[in-house]
């Protein structure tokens, strides 16, 4: 009996030590995951996908162009949240649209689509342009029960992350909330990026720049939150916006993004583009599928970092990667011509792209 309870005893010593280990590889992937965006030529190419609401299979899915070895790929699925245009938050979340959702879940037929692709990771988005606006007042105990919601969510319908994209009546709860909510994905391996726009020209971008400031949170660096996805494609035909105004949301010093979200510390920036999207720097007008390349051509291409070509300094060298919004679009148009142009410009064939 004394050597079977010896032998037992053993076993769990040996059973956690090799869980501890499997931790602390997890943990030294991610962390090294960081380090590769921020010092070497590889880069992300963040994908949405589902918005349409449009039935989409896995062959749909297949028919997404390979990243090149140097770029790393990351969908969104569109969307996850805890309200519908007829609630309010209430701290469990669930899938409220689009072509994913299989009830309150995730098609896992779908999510195992995307993660076939050249092993991507999968994020889901949170909030979107169809939530609701944020109440003035949360319920007590609201960040607590939504953060084990989402670290529940995460783990049932295999997601490597979120993707935060609230975008309706933005307030100081909602600052309070998720610096909050953050730190405690963080500490249960879950990454979270951002989806801001407009830097702090505007109370939605002040609003998102606010986390940072919080002490719940410190700052975004590290497992905070590991990227800032701006949303220049926000910045479309409808905005007064120029191109120029949108390098001197990334540059413009102090009022930059790269100052408002501490970049200068190692955040990752992936800037947005999309197609048929016109953008306001189309002067004269260009066909609206070409407004994203020309953002790239523009934009990305003379600010990717590059720290094994001395491209280091980040109000020069900002970009990690780009964004696409979105998937469904460009398969209804039939062609993957912004992703492919994207996938030239992270692999430095900059010159190669052809503007329209």
């Amino acid at each position: 009996m004394a050597r079977a309870n010896l032998q037992t005893t053993w076993a769990a010593v040996l059973l956690l030590l090799t869980c501890l280990r499997g931790s602390a590889a997890v943990a030294s992937r991610r962390a090294q995951g960081r380090r590769l965006l921020q010092d070497t030529a590889v880069y992300e190419l963040v994908e949405y996908v589902g918005t349409s609401g449009s039935t989409l299979t896995p062959a749909d899915i297949a028919k997404f162009p390979k990243p090149p070895s140097n770029v790393r790929l990351t969908w969104v699925i569109a969307f996850v949240g805890d309200a519908t245009s007829s609630t309010t938050p209430s701290g469990k979340f669930a899938c409220t649209g689009g072509s994913f959702c299989s009830g309150n879940n995730l098609d896992q037929t779908l999510v195992t689509a995307l993660k076939g692709v050249s092993n991507a990771q999968v994020y889901a988005g949170l909030g979107g342009a169809n939530y609701p606006n944020w109440p003035t007042s949360s319920a007590s105990g609201y960040a607590n029960t939504a953060a084990q919601s989402l670290i529940a969510y995460a783990k049932a319908n295999n997601l490597d992350g979120y993707d935060l994209d609230f975008e309706n009546g933005l307030n100081a709860d909602w600052v309070t909330q998720w610096t909050q909510i953050i730190p405690q994905l963080g500490k249960a391996g879950i990454p979270v990026t951002i989806d801001p726009f407009y830097a702090t020209k505007q109370i939605y971008g002040q609003l998102y720049a606010a986390l940072a400031k919080q002490p719940a949170t410190g700052t975004f660096i590290g497992p905070q939150v590991s990227g800032v996805n701006y949303q220049a494609y926000a910045l479309d035909s409808g905005s007064a916006e120029s191109q120029q105004s949108v390098v001197n949301d990334l540059t413009s010093g102090d009022s930059s993004v790269l100052s408002e979200f501490q970049v200068s510390q190692g955040q990752e920036i992936i800037f947005g583009v999309a197609p048929n999207r016109p953008g306001p720097e189309s002067n004269p007008p260009v066909a609206t599928s070409c407004a994203g390349i020309e953002r790239i051509v523009d934009i990305v291409c003379p600010a990717l970092r590059d720290c094994t070509k001395n491209r280091c300094t980040y109000t020069t060298y900002w970009a990690f990667g780009i964004m696409v919004f979105d998937f469904d679009t460009e398969l209804k148009l039939g062609e993957f011509t912004l992703v492919n142009a994207a996938y030239r410009a992270l692999s430095g064939q900059c010159a190669s792209i052809k503007k329209c």
